[in-house]
């Protein structure tokens, strides 16, 4: 399986979730939250897929003994610019979406795609976020996408973390049922 940027995304948030969303299980479409980001994305720029597109494009970790793969899918790239736009609803997991948004950045640049920076929009806070991709946050974006790697490929599940922190995951149901 291909280290994606979901993936990058949710080790920022949780080993357990990298691992079951990696193993096929899902539950983001159990998540009313999750369907209210999507929405907002789609509400809030109809024009964007007139305008830019969407762009897909995969590639291996350079330093990688062991050829992990990566795979990207971006909504919307202003290729002309070399401009990611990635859309959320809210700041509270800010540096699960930096993350994100610097995986494209590095999957883009591994293709020799243009990809000068992307920009993290909030609408419903009227917050854009502008995110670069420096030597230092390579090095980073590469360290991510080999804990990924490993975190996908352990026998076991990781352990939940505490449920203070699971509340609002689209997979607390799952985790938590009768452990409150």
């Amino acid at each position: 399986m291909p280290i994606t940027a979901t993936l990058i995304n949710y080790l920022m948030l949780c080993p357990r979730k990298v691992w079951l969303h990696a193993h096929g299980i899902r539950m983001e479409h159990t998540s009313e939250i999750v369907a209210e980001g999507k929405l907002i994305g789609q509400e809030s720029y109809p024009q964007r897929a007139e305008r830019w597109t969407e762009v897909e494009a995969s590639g291996t970790l350079p330093s990688s003994a062991n050829s992990i793969q990566l795979a990207a899918k971006i909504d919307f790239f202003d290729a002309q610019r070399g401009i990611v736009h990635e859309v959320k609803k809210s700041a509270a997991k800010e540096q699960a979406h930096i993350a994100q948004v610097q995986f494209y950045l590095y999957v883009l640049r591994l293709n020799d795609i243009k990809a000068e920076y992307g920009l993290i929009e909030y609408p419903r806070l009227r917050l854009t976020e502008k995110v670069s991709l420096t030597p230092e946050d390579q090095l980073l974006i590469e360290d991510q996408i080999l804990k990924t790697h490993e975190i996908v490929n352990q026998e076991a599940c990781p352990e939940r973390l505490p449920v203070s922190k699971c509340k609002s995951c689209s997979f607390f149901e799952f985790c938590w049922v009768g452990e409150e």
